[in-house]
């Protein structure tokens, strides 16, 4: 089994090195040597889809001036997804300038998480980073008044039903999916727009998640250390740049180990450790690294962090420095191939990282009694409509 990424085939060595947002001379030469071998282009196709890296490779492929050795269709599909997506993250840009001007009039103060900020600021060009919704950080105090002003938007707290209808969400359902996760019902928008026919809003509370949680970051801590950028016309905030990357690394964490993630086969998506690559490389010169060490271990997260720092490192060699993964390694490493439910006692894979991250059949490996502890979450809240 692969341990490291030169045993990966060249179809996923290609795909991991295209999602990079900075090319090295050293990353070019060995994706042109890919390039001039037999490739099986399907392959590289769905999991460039399944990992969202898709438009991040037709980019760099692009700029390289290699797009004539990549299989026709396959050449049309990225073509037409990288267009859609410009255009599509282009409209949830000038939704957030909608959102955030209200915001401010009424002086709420929250912050912009994950795949907003990194597709507008970060990442190499607008449509390289796909998102579906727009993800932020609010003090739950401030929850009304939060869905109050996205209400006087034209936005409906509730679900989508089989015909792409908005169904609003009973108080119970609100309260359940409230006292279930780190989050609020989520808020939804209808539009005319092709490429973005419904706009979706999340609004989280916690960076964490709810159950069996080691440790707890405090969110009005992270709200009161957020900093103001612009984002396409719009003043928003995000988290200060310590902040940010340990979020990124709990989302990361959370959604790679906990089974409702495991089980829908969204759980090692590339994207997401490129997030913290493209992250450390960008503000390389801004992150402090010792303010984050410190405030890890202050709530307790350090393991937590140490989990995706670890698998970074792995992916795309010595990212996080040395003497940080040194400062927060745990004692035992075996939690990094488990995975589990909340308040559930994890389970260990039996397949190592590079097989879970592309092979689809690790779900296979996943027991009957953790899907019907799933199950069970799912049917109380359906059985509150």
């Amino acid at each position: 089994m692969p341990q490291i990424v030169n045993e990966l085939t060249k179809e996923r060595q290609l795909v991991l090195l295209c999602s990079r947002g900075v090319l090295k001379e050293e990353h070019i030469e060995e994706i042109k040597t890919i390039m001039d071998g037999n490739l099986d282009w399907k392959e590289i196709l769905y999991q460039g889809i399944t990992h969202r890296t898709l438009n991040i490779m037709y980019y760099h492929l692009k700029n390289l001036r290699l797009t004539d050795k990549i299989e026709e269709e396959v050449l049309k599909a990225m073509k037409t997804q990288s267009k859609v997506y410009a255009i599509r993250n282009k409209s949830y840009f000038e939704e957030i300038k909608v959102i955030f001007d209200k915001l401010n009039e009424n002086g709420i103060r929250l912050a912009i998480l994950k795949g907003n900020f990194l597709a507008s600021k970060v990442y190499p060009s607008v449509e390289t980073r796909t998102f579906n919704d727009l993800d932020f950080l609010i003090d739950v105090r401030d929850g009304d008044k939060i869905v109050n002003i996205l209400e006087e938007l034209g936005y409906i707290q509730g679900e989508v039903n089989e015909n792409g209808d908005i169904i609003p969400s009973t108080r119970k359902q609100k309260m359940l999916q409230q006292l279930a996760s780190n989050e609020l019902q989520e808020c939804l928008k209808k539009t005319d727009n092709p490429f973005t026919p419904m706009f979706q809003v999340d609004l989280n509370f916690d960076v964490l998640w709810k159950g069996n949680c080691p440790c707890k970051i405090d969110t009005p801590e992270l709200l009161e250390r957020a900093i103001e950028v612009d984002i396409d016309g719009a003043k928003t905030l995000i988290l200060g740049y310590e902040d940010f990357l340990i979020q990124l690394a709990c989302h990361l964490y959370k959604e790679a180990a906990l089974l409702h993630w495991v089980s829908d086969l969204r759980d090692l998506k590339i994207y997401k450790f490129a997030d913290i690559l493209m992250f450390v490389e960008k503000f390389s010169d801004k992150i402090n690294w010792d303010k984050l060490v410190s405030f890890s271990k202050r709530v307790g997260c350090e393991s937590i962090v140490y989990y995706a720092f670890y698998y970074v490192n792995l992916m795309y060699g010595q990212v996080i420095p040395e003497g940080v993964m040194k400062a927060i390694e745990p004692e035992s490493k075996e939690y990094l191939d488990e995975y589990g439910i909340e308040n559930e006692k994890p389970s260990k894979w039996q397949f190592d990282f590079f097989t879970r991250m592309f092979e689809t059949s690790r779900v296979l490996d996943v027991s009957e009694e953790m899907l019907s502890n799933k199950k069970r979450f799912w049917d109380t809240k359906k059985q509150s409509t």
